[in-house]
């Protein structure tokens, strides 16, 4: 079909020809024309798709032109090569872009990098058709409001624009293109949009002003006959709205007994005689709201009354009784449930009738009701409902035994609820002395109060029977604290006696082997001498494991004796450093110590820091190899939360680091517990398991704390801190070293 809009349609084949709906073009196209080099061609073959190229000089016309170009494929899927339909720019202009918006209005189109593909005044000058044809950007524009419209116009938005042209005011409306990606402006004149509205406006004014006029009229009218409407309506609406605004005056104001007179048949009487019924249910409605109001105080009350009495028995007295005095019955019996069985546990009958409550208690024991029984007491607690007895000497499922007895006419029998609505009971009640009716209301209340009773009944059982078991488990844990301290009265005693028959024969054992390897008695042979060791050596080991076990006696019994004063720290490391060299053995280990340059004065037990020092050491020993030991001291600052004082303190901190088999992660919390060795049976090495036990229990004694860091296969690290002495306060302002830094 014939579109007026295109110039020109074609088919460019991938080998090069041109197949054109006009044979007479082909013959006019430039020598070195090649369709596969234009930009339609290498962008739809590129993108598979059909796409809209920008402007461009055609080389057939000369003109500026755009082309709608889509790839060709074959039956078997292959590049064929494009179809492209050639659009005019002054036919886009002139047919599609063409509006009655006057001198100064006009349209455009932009793509989606801002650049003017059609515009007003457009034309391709001395560009040739092999030459890329320029264009203005918009986005480059001088004006900021033009360049933030075209940001926008890029960005696929729509909307409208009001900017400031030397040529005066206009309006740019701008939307997208679809499938293009380009987008339309179009600019119009302020005073195309405005002149119109005001010729509109001009003409509204005309109108206004007839009209005008004739309300003018109008109200001339109006004044004269409102004088005559006005007594009409006064005498035939106002007086009666007036009796009727009067009495809800009344009413709102809390006379609710007022009634309106109602003096017509029409609507407003109609109205009056709705408003006095109105009233009448407001009136009962507040008088039922302010006897359950009433009703939910007394309850309310007799709860927290309630909850200050702890002893069971006090509780089921005072529960029938509140049943009499609280919510105005005569006489109220309370039973509960016993297994399968409903036992009456309190009565209360009146005032000066309490023999009679306890003969009816008595009476209705001797046979009590079981819940298979065909009685009113056990279709309650089956049921779950309350029932209303009117006449009990005829009622077929009533005991006449205690009919007998209560001789009452009448009466309300309820079911109590305890927790998870749980039936723990029943409660009944009359009006024996007033000879009154049970009504449905009074069946509500008793319920309702009868299910605070089962809440309160319950906790009280819980409350004895935790009390119960709180007295019995105080008994069992004094028993239990009394046999504890028995025993470790008897394993002090028995530490103290055994710990003198041990040490007396093993120091003679030690005393004599030493005698006997030094050939005091005479010359030995080497083998005497070797067994003479291993004797010597043996001995000295059982004595370190019963020194062990008494330490640690003591400090369970906090019978440890401190003798802290202030001394020199690095002073006594360099002592025990010279000691431990003589358990080396010849292995190859180096022992070093890195010391303060200062003095470090401790304040702790002397004796105890050497014996700290020789355990951490003598483990580090026995655990490497080879490598080296370090003791390392150093000054640190703790704050009070884990100093245990008031700011912060200095202390010292000591570190024995050595390069032996390490611990793993998983026995570190085990490392310091009492009897407990991480590397028993991997190394060779024996003990107690006590060492580092009692080395903590030591340190901390002193005020201190301990802990350990190591890699298995690495190597370990122990660490203990202890008070400095007064004469390290002075050093708290020089720079400290953090709890975590090493030196």
């Amino acid at each position: 079909t014939q579109n007026d809009l295109i110039s020109l349609g074609y088919i460019a084949f991938e080998d090069g020809g041109v197949v054109a709906f006009d044979h007479d073009i082909i013959s006019k196209l430039p020598r070195e024309y090649d369709p596969r080099k234009r930009p339609w061609y290498q962008t739809a073959r590129t993108t598979g798709r059909t796409v809209w190229v920008d402007t461009y000089v055609d080389a057939n016309t000369g003109q500026l032109v755009t082309t709608c170009a889509t790839p060709l494929y074959g039956p078997d899927g292959s590049f064929v090569g494009v179809v492209g339909l050639d659009l005019l720019l002054e036919t886009i202009k002139q047919d599609i872009l063409q509006l009655d918006m006057g001198e100064l209005g006009y349209a455009f189109l932009i793509n989606a990098q801002g650049e003017l593909l059609v515009g007003p005044n457009m034309q391709p000058g001395a560009t040739e058709w092999d030459q890329q044809f320029i264009t203005e950007n918009l986005l480059a524009a001088d004006d900021p409001r033009l360049r933030s419209v075209a940001g926008r116009m890029t960005d696929g938005d729509e909307g409208v624009q009001r900017l400031k042209t030397e040529q005066g005011d206009i309006y740019l409306a701008y939307a997208p293109i679809e499938y293009s990606g380009w987008s339309v402006g179009m600019v119009v004149p302020e005073a195309t949009v405005s002149g119109p509205a005001a010729a509109v406006g001009n003409g509204i004014a005309e109108r206004q002003e007839r009209l005008r006029s004739q309300v003018y009229l109008v109200m001339v009218l109006s004044v004269i006959a409102l004088p005559v409407v006005g007594v009409l309506l006064t005498l035939l609406v106002t007086r009666p709205l007036r009796r009727l605004q009067l009495g809800a005056q009344r009413i709102t104001a809390g006379d609710l007994d007022h009634q309106i007179p109602v003096e017509s048949h029409d609507e407003i009487g109609d109205l009056v005689r709705s408003f006095n019924a109105m009233t009448v249910a407001l009136r009962l409605q507040l008088a039922e709201l302010e006897d359950s109001l009433r009703r939910l105080a007394t309850l309310n009350e007799v709860s927290n009354r309630f909850k200050t009495i702890v002893a069971m028995p006090d509780l089921l007295d005072s529960i029938p009784r509140a049943v009499c005095d609280d919510l105005g019955f005569d006489r109220s019996v309370l039973y509960l449930l016993d297994g399968n069985q409903l036992r009456c546990v309190s009565a209360c009958f009146g005032q000066g009738a309490d023999a009679m409550a306890r003969s009816f208690v008595a009476a209705a024991n001797l046979e009590p009701i079981t819940l298979d029984s065909a009685t009113v007491e056990a279709d309650i607690v089956q049921s779950g409902q309350a029932v209303i007895v009117d006449d009990p000497w005829t009622h077929p499922r009533v005991l006449q035994a205690k009919q007998r007895i209560s001789r009452s006419d009448a009466y309300v029998q309820v079911p109590i609820f305890g927790h998870d609505e749980k039936i723990v009971g029943l409660l009944s009640a009359d009006y024996n002395t007033r000879r009154l009716p049970i009504t449905p209301r009074d069946a509500a209340q008793l319920l309702t109060y009868a299910s605070v009773a089962g809440l309160t009944i319950e906790n009280t059982r819980l409350y004895n029977d935790l009390e119960h078991q709180v007295a019995q488990r105080t008994i069992e844990l004094r028993a239990a604290l009394e046999r504890a301290q028995e025993a470790d009265r008897l394993k002090g005693k028995f530490l103290a006696a055994i710990s003198h028959e041990l040490r007396t024969p093993l120091n003679a054992i030690i005393g004599f082997s030493t005698v006997m390897i030094d050939e005091l008695d005479g010359p030995i042979t080497p083998m005497q001498r070797e067994d003479l060791k291993t004797i010597h050596q043996n001995g000295r080991f059982l004595l370190h494991m019963i020194n062990e076990l008494l330490d640690l006696a003591r400090i369970e019994a906090n019978k440890v004796e401190l003798n802290l004063e202030a001394f020199d720290l690095s002073a006594l490391i360099s002592e025990v450093g010279d000691t431990v060299q003589g358990l080396l053995h010849n292995k190859p280990l180096l022992i070093r110590t890195v010391l303060p340059e200062q003095p470090t004065l401790a304040y702790a037990d002397r004796a105890k820091t050497r014996q700290i020092l020789l355990n951490l050491l003598s483990n580090a020993v026995k655990f490497t190899n080879e490598g080296h030991i370090a003791i390392v001291a150093r000054a640190v600052t703790m704050s009070a939360e884990r100093g245990g004082g008031a700011g912060s303190r200095p202390f010292l901190a000591i570190s024995v680091r050595d390069t032996g088999i390490g611990i793993a992660a998983e026995n570190l919390p085990l490392l310091f517990e009492e009897f407990r060795q991480v590397h028993a049976g991997r190394t060779g090495t024996r003990g107690s398991g006590l060492g580092l036990a009692i080395t903590r229990k030591l340190v901390e004694l002193l005020g201190g704390r301990m802990w350990v860091e190591s890699t298995l296969g690495k190597g370990s690290t122990f660490t203990f801190i202890l008070p400095a002495a007064e004469a390290e306060v002075a050093r708290e302002s020089e720079p400290q070293l953090l709890l975590a830094e090493t030196t």
